[in-house]
């Protein structure tokens, strides 16, 4: 199992290293279109905006909303790959499970998307529009991975559909551009902090806007986290087994 995990890591990172230049439009399109949205607000809002917490906000959200999708997208398009390079089959006929297989991908996508892509980018995004964030690094890590286990069970969700329809990328598209406001928005009633994200996001703000630590949120946020978390990736595992038995039934896996 460790030998799985530490080769999906280096698979990820060389992924990262042969196509860099990829990966550096990736970087630089995430920072256009952030910069789009922040100084389109403040265009609209006018001086006012500035000297609120909106601008902070709009900063703490996108970039969860960056950390949504890589953790999402990684599970489907990560099965989408495999089956155009004819490799799918071989990883389920692998004696290890293949949703360990895809959990190890994940956590290799977390720590080099999430924690040395997303985090940087976020002081960088800060930085450069002026506005002073403050982050405590254990509380944001604590809040990253809480939101990042709701966000994987969206993506296993999505890849038990690759694994039937193989061509999805219009609805992942849907799924990422409908997922922005679930970073966005104010948790004002309990169905919002329900949805898969949200409530990550409404504690990132506190922690970022108000420097509020993990051990000073109330007891009832910290439940709410992980009972979300849980309840998506349960939920997730269980629609992908059963897309994923019937893919067998059909006989799909080795069809693209």
């Amino acid at each position: 199992m460790w030998r799985a995990f530490l080769a999906n890591l280096e698979k990820t990172f060389i992924e990262i290293k042969r196509y860099y230049f990829n990966s550096i439009s990736g970087i630089a399109t995430l920072l256009i279109f952030f910069y789009l949205l922040f100084f389109g607000v403040k265009a609209v809002g006018g001086p006012s905006i500035s000297l609120s917490s909106t601008l902070d906000g709009i900063i703490v959200g996108y970039f969860m909303w960056i950390v949504f999708i890589f953790s999402f997208q990684g599970v489907a398009w990560g099965i989408i790959e495999e089956a155009q390079r004819g490799t799918l089959e071989q990883v389920f006929a692998s004696p290890i499970a293949f949703e360990y297989q895809m959990l190890f991908r994940m956590v290799s996508e977390f720590l080099f998307n999430n924690v040395l892509l997303a985090i940087p980018l976020m002081y960088f995004a800060a930085f450069t529009t002026g506005r002073k964030i403050g982050f405590d690094l254990a509380t944001l890590l604590y809040l990253m991975i809480g939101g990042t286990v709701s966000a994987l069970g969206i993506g296993m969700i999505l890849g038990g559909i690759a694994l039937i329809f193989k061509r999805i990328s219009s609805f992942i598209q849907i799924v990422t551009f409908g997922s922005l406001s679930f970073t966005m928005f104010e948790t004002h009633s309990l169905w919002h902090r329900l949805l898969p994200m949200s409530q990550a996001s409404s504690m990132m703000r506190a922690l970022a806007i108000n420097n509020t630590k993990f051990y000073q949120f109330q007891f009832s946020d910290h439940v709410i986290l992980w009972l979300v978390a849980i309840a998506y990736l349960s939920i997730g595992f269980i629609v992908f087994r059963a897309f994923e038995r019937r893919a067998m039934v059909v006989g799909s896996l080795s069809q693209y």
